[in-house]
């Protein structure tokens, strides 16, 4: 089914071209999440779908015929985010398996914690990661280990918005063994790869891998 491997771009910080042409390259679907869409017009490619309450993605009616092949999905309602309104469709209408989300990062900072709160919800068993010219995050559940591979050297951190247990992290320079991670307990600030073979994992909750490019 058309969404397995599917990308989300929202209207944070931009992408590069670069960055943007190889995800799209390597997705089954491309969602603009609203004024995500500006990143692809300006890189001259088509999503498959544009989502949102179309405040601020630069789409009109007079642009319709420059995208004969885009879908567009108008959902005004003020009561969620326009992510969380992607992130609704994917889960009705798809099944995905490995979810890309660009222009996460950066801008706002109420934006992007309101990002990854709402990415913390996403089905655990969905591969979710944020990529940004600068930072990369992946999530971990007990269902998605996290591995990563050519990094040595590397500063990262990993965060846990809720209580996380059993974080086990081997290819580090400060390791864990089955610690609880959580806002009131036991932080993971500015860890580093030691190792170009990294692997981070949990038993309950999940966490985000915040690595430095």
């Amino acid at each position: 089914m058309k969404g397995e491997n599917a990308l989300l771009v929202l209207g944070g910080s931009p992408p590069s071209e670069e960055l943007l042409s190889w995800r799209h390259e390597e997705a089954d679907l491309s969602v603009a999440v609203d004024a995500g869409f500006l990143a692809f017009r300006n890189a001259g490619i088509c999503p498959d779908l544009l989502i949102g309450d179309m405040d601020s993605s630069g789409f009109g009616e007079e642009r319709a015929s420059e995208y004969p092949g885009l879908r567009v999905i108008r959902l005004p309602d003020q009561d969620s985010t326009d992510f969380e309104k992607a992130l609704g469709w994917l889960n009705r209408e798809t099944v995905t398996r490995d979810l890309i989300i660009l222009g996460g990062l950066g801008g706002r900072s109420d934006h992007f914690l309101s990002n990854l709160m709402a990415s913390s919800q996403v089905d655990p068993a969905v591969k979710l990661t944020f990529d940004g010219n600068e930072e990369w995050i992946g999530r971990v559940t007990p269902e998605c280990p996290l591995q990563l591979a050519g990094r040595a050297g590397s500063t990262l951190s990993l965060l846990a918005l809720l209580p996380c247990e059993g974080v086990a992290t081997s290819g580090l320079r400060w390791e864990l063994n089955g610690s609880i991670l959580s806002p009131e307990g036991k932080l993971s600030q500015s860890n580093e790869a030691v190792s170009n073979q990294v692997k981070v994992s949990c038993e309950s909750g999940n966490l985000f891998v915040i690595l430095q490019k």
